[in-house]
């Protein structure tokens, strides 16, 4: 018999400080190993494995930008992971 999926998925507007605490958070819970996601609806509890899949997607037009990471790990360990090198720099915006 199939487990069932458990998903957790929240959306809202945030400020800079925010976002910068929830990634916080998040590092934090990849040293430690676990990451728990709550709010008043829904929580999960993930487990990060040693090696994990890293997708990054940006995009941007006239009126909008838009920054997407995804993390995904099976609990399986898979010897087909592929490195690929990445490099991300932040810079102060210009005025």
């Amino acid at each position: 018999m199939a487990k069932k999926i458990q998903e957790f998925v929240h959306e809202s507007l945030q400020d800079k400080e925010s976002i910068e605490n929830y990634l916080k958070a998040i590092i934090q819970g990849f040293k430690k190993g676990e990451i728990l996601l709550s709010d008043e609806e829904d929580n999960i509890r993930l487990r990060p494995e040693a090696l994990s899949q890293v997708k990054i997607k940006a995009s941007q037009s006239q009126k909008s930008q838009s920054l997407s990471i995804k993390f995904s790990w099976s609990s399986e360990e898979d010897n087909n992971t592929e490195e690929t090198p990445l490099f991300i720099d932040a810079k102060k915006a210009k005025k």
